[in-house]
């Protein structure tokens, strides 16, 4: 059979024909384009890829990161990702205050700290050793003040930090860490020139000391002869003892140093003891 030529030059061709001939033309080139030539290799590899990647469902988004720990936040368009943006990061609150509130029946801890921009609650933590994992005691505080009345009854020092989390859960890095020590202590108000000195004062600091210690994971301390109430003079060295071993362990937690009048051991001897030396040292642990 022989076969029909092609015209060398279309636009010889009379207006009707020529357009009879491009649409024929174009009919077959979109054929062979999708399934190619009867007697090509195509037709069973570059026509069938194109007619999947034609009728495909589009590739699913990546699995976003969690709401808690987002790392990029995803925008997409048809189905398709068209662009990655990095999240707004929340601060760490600052200025963060921990405070027993010795003076009632049982303990408790006033935790205060300063607002965080973009915040929309915040979450409380504590721990009782550097070492262990910080737990929340709340996660849904509102305001930039908690009370946490679920300290031990046990003379326990704890540690606490807050966190700053958004509306969609971003949750800020902690905030500074600061101490507060459960306790009750006798005469919790010591008046100048009313409150005598006693035992029960310098055994109780000896408790609050040694837990502040074991939040810096070390040891308790070997004080030495027991304080008698009636038998035992209160020292300069009882005093000194208790400062030495509580800024140890202040400055293992990286808590920042105590305040003292009367610096020294020789400086103590050259007054009586007082309510200050006791005052300081109590607030240093609570």
């Amino acid at each position: 059979m022989s076969k029909k030529k092609v015209p060398g030059n279309v636009n010889r061709l009379t207006p009707s024909k020529r357009k009879k001939y491009i649409t024929v033309a174009a009919v077959g080139l979109a054929i062979t384009l999708c399934f190619g030539t009867v007697a090509g290799p195509w037709r069973n590899s570059f026509g069938a890829k194109r007619l999947r990647a034609l009728f495909a469902a589009p590739a699913p988004p990546p699995t976003l990161p969690p709401a808690n720990n987002p790392s990029k936040e995803y925008i997409y368009a048809g189905g398709k990702l068209i662009a990655t943006e990095a999240p707004v990061s929340l601060l760490a609150p600052a200025n963060l205050a921990a405070i027993t509130l010795s003076n009632l029946p049982t303990p408790q801890v006033s935790i205060t700290w300063s607002a965080t921009d973009g915040a929309d609650h915040y979450q409380v933590e504590r721990t009782t050793n550097a070492t262990v994992a910080y737990v929340p005691v709340n996660s849904n505080v509102t305001s930039t003040t908690f009370t946490d009345n679920t300290v031990g009854s046990t003379v326990t020092a704890y540690l606490y930090r807050v966190r700053a989390v958004d509306s969609v859960g971003n949750v800020s890095p902690p905030s500074n860490i600061d101490l507060a020590t459960a306790i009750s202590f006798t005469d919790d108000t010591l008046v100048r020139g009313s409150t005598t000195i006693k035992a029960a004062h310098i055994n109780e600091l000896r408790q609050a000391v040694d837990a502040v210690r074991a939040t810096a994971n070390l040891g308790a301390v070997n004080w030495g002869a027991s304080i008698s109430a009636g038998v035992t003079t209160v020292q300069a060295t009882h005093i000194q003892d208790l400062r030495t071993n509580l800024d140890q362990a202040r400055s293992v937690l990286g808590l920042s140093p105590c305040s003292y009048t009367d610096i020294s051991v020789e400086a103590l001897r050259t007054v009586f003891i007082n309510k200050d030396h006791v005052d300081q040292l109590r607030q240093c642990v609570r």
